[in-house]
């Protein structure tokens, strides 16, 4: 592995746990109540991925009508899976399943196989709908961790 892949690694970690550790301690003190106990990273992104995917499915907005059109009956029960209150769980992610809808979007394929730095950019400037799907898809990844499986 690049010795700068463990970096941005390791960072990533880092970052991610002091997210955990800061969101809910700021919002304690904020609130001057007592402190809640800290809350995983995980449940977080999963948190995260069900609300994406209930405004998916919840959306009337056409062009987000259009994009679940075009999901096959399999991905749509992904999609309605992700949503469920379920307790939390360790993500299950299916890579195959996720490139197939993935690769739906228009650019999609293009953006992934370049740098992450353009991949985010791209994923920046798509519309509210199309980043929820791709949170919704992968449940507790970040954006580096999807374009990271695609690229190493």
């Amino acid at each position: 592995m690049k010795r700068n892949t463990l970096r941005i690694a390791g960072a990533s970690a880092i970052a991610a746990i002091a997210v955990g550790i800061a969101g809910p301690s700021a919002n304690a003190l904020s609130h001057r109540e007592a402190p809640a106990a800290p809350v995983a990273v995980e449940q977080m992104q999963a948190e995260t991925a069900r609300e994406a995917a209930r405004a998916l499915l919840n959306s009337t907005d056409p062009a987000v009508q259009r994009l679940l059109g075009s999901l096959t009956a399999e991905e749509r029960a992904q999609l309605a899976e992700a949503a469920e209150d379920s307790p939390f769980m360790a993500p299950r992610i299916n890579w195959g399943s996720v490139w197939n809808t993935l690769k739906k979007i228009g650019g999609f394929a293009k953006a992934i196989g370049g740098k992450y730095a353009d991949f985010k950019r791209w994923v920046d400037r798509q519309p509210w709908y199309t980043r929820a799907l791709i949170k919704s898809v992968t449940p507790g990844l970040s954006l580096y961790d999807l374009w990271w499986h695609f690229n190493h």
